[in-house]
């Protein structure tokens, strides 16, 4: 069995209202970065978190209380969704906040396929500040294929 935990992009989770449906379908379908876990193995998705937040320069630890909560139970990997490796600035030092705190911990940067990360950038960056007076959420952008 292989333990399972996703992070997701705070940004995204509360203001776009995603709810990893993408992300966990591609785990049920073992799809995306989840191809690399062997058919015979059972997937256990221990829990899902979004991050901490953007943490300014100053805190890129603000991640560790969030990993934590889902580290302590003995995680074989620890997955970085889509949204998080498109669009977080502050990656890389959450990855070597959590390596640090967690070092036998592996991480893998990805959940489901991703789309060509410019467009992306755009589609999200239009759902976070919209130029249109009827806001969308990420249902909407799955439900139309993108």
């Amino acid at each position: 069995m292989a333990r399972i935990g996703i992070v997701t992009c705070s940004n995204c989770t509360q203001d776009t209202n995603c709810a990893a449906v993408v992300c966990l379908a591609d785990m049920r379908k073992r799809q995306g970065f989840f191809e690399r876990y062997r058919p015979h193995v059972a997937l256990d998705l221990v829990g899902i978190i979004n991050c901490a937040g953007c943490p300014t320069l100053a805190a890129p630890e603000k991640i560790l209380r969030k990993v934590r909560a889902v580290a302590e139970f003995k995680l074989d990997a620890l997955h970085f969704s889509y949204c998080m490796t498109a669009l977080c600035p502050f990656l890389d030092m959450y990855k070597k906040a959590v390596k640090k705190e967690y070092p036998e911990l592996e991480m893998v940067f990805g959940t489901h396929k991703p789309l060509e990360k410019k467009e992306f950038q755009a589609q999200v960056g239009e759902l976070l500040c919209p130029s249109i007076s009827v806001p969308r959420a990420m249902t909407d952008l799955i439900k139309e294929g993108r």
